[in-house]
């Protein structure tokens, strides 16, 4: 069991959905070595979420190989110092979450005096023709452990104890006084039911149909007199405008490429979230937001969102998912988190 390590290097660059099912991990670990430096290698598009949770004295963005991220403009310039900051450092200890040539790259360029490796994997191409097997003839075997315990139990050859079992985040201080000012400026009052929409994914496959979204953010607007936040990535310029445009006047507003702690601030603020399976569903869970998620895969899956108010609507496609579905399993959360708002009073 290493004990001693005063400088320990995390591996783990991942998009915001891995990233945010990390932090549990991250978070034990820094109470385990307090006194230790943690740096992080971290996906680009994660890093400001790993600041906020404080869960490492450094972060260094890089692009995402696989993603050809490294090579995009802004991303290639940062993690350029990234890699130049992993070649100068000293790492008594690195800690790979995940296995990979990438992973293997950023270790040739750190030079650990040790690496935390749990178990010794095949090569990928092998392992995922061994999984397709085994899963062809066991079909209904059970569902492999959560992502985010895998991450707990690659620390305990450490002795690192659990310090949480679901991603947790706080948001920013000045993050939240701007988003008050962006509502007060469109008249959503202080108490107002808001409830949020993300109709956006990465994956094309696991986006809901952008009409049932608009007719489901309608119905929460007639019945519970909702105001609604319809979000969108920078990779989705337009599609919330075009959704608002299709509610009721004044009663919804676009929030498209926010910064990440701006949208933390304002998933914050939500009674409700209705999204699909994707990295911001994932955030929203973890500032403690109830999360309706729309999910393509009709079992449980390694990934799921984990929060202690987030039901997932699953569907064997993710056209098959019905929107009555989606309403019933919205207006369940809305009854809670109001009885539990009434109850605190």
């Amino acid at each position: 069991m290493i004990t001693g390590a005063q400088s320990i290097l995390v591996i783990h660059t991942a998009g915001l959905a891995r990233t945010t099912l990390a932090l549990p991990a991250l978070r034990s670990l820094r109470q385990h070595f307090p006194q230790s430096r943690i740096t992080v290698v971290s996906g680009a598009t994660a890093t400001e979420l790993l600041r906020l949770a404080q869960c490492a004295d450094e972060v260094l963005p890089v692009g995402r190989f696989r993603h050809g991220e490294i090579v995009a403009p802004g991303k290639f310039y940062r993690s350029t110092k990234s890699l130049g900051a992993l070649r100068r450092l000293y790492f008594d200890l690195a800690i790979p979450f995940h296995s990979g040539a990438e992973t293997e790259i950023l270790l040739q360029f750190a030079q650990p005096q040790a690496r935390l490796d749990k178990e010794k994997t095949l090569p990928q191409g092998i392992q995922a023709v061994l999984e397709r097997v085994s899963k062809a003839l066991s079909p209904h075997s059970a569902v492999r452990p959560h992502l985010a315990h895998e991450y707990l139990r690659k620390l305990e050859p450490l002795g690192v104890r659990p310090l949480e079992a679901e991603p947790r985040l706080n948001t920013d201080r000045a993050a939240d006084e701007h988003l008050e000012k962006f509502l007060q400026k469109h008249g959503v009052a202080f108490g107002e039911l808001l409830v949020g929409i993300h109709p956006g994914a990465g994956l094309k496959q696991n986006v809901w149909p952008q009409e049932r979204f608009a007719s489901l953010a309608a119905r929460l607007i007639h019945n519970f007199n909702a105001r609604v936040l319809v979000f969108a990535g920078p990779h989705e310029r337009g599609q919330a405008k075009r959704l608002v445009s299709a509610l009721p006047a004044k009663r919804a507003l676009a929030f498209e490429a926010p910064k990440l702690p701006d949208l933390i601030s304002a998933f914050a603020r939500l009674s409700l979230l209705v999204a699909n399976h994707s990295g911001p569903a994932h955030v929203a869970a973890a500032v403690g937001t109830p999360v309706v998620v729309i999910s393509p895969h009709p079992q449980a899956t390694a990934e799921d969102v984990l929060g202690p108010r987030c039901e997932h609507v699953r569907g064997a496609h993710i056209e098959l998912i019905s929107e009555e579905a989606v309403y019933e399993a919205a207006c369940r959360l809305l009854k809670i988190n109001r009885a539990e708002f009434l109850r605190s009073r």
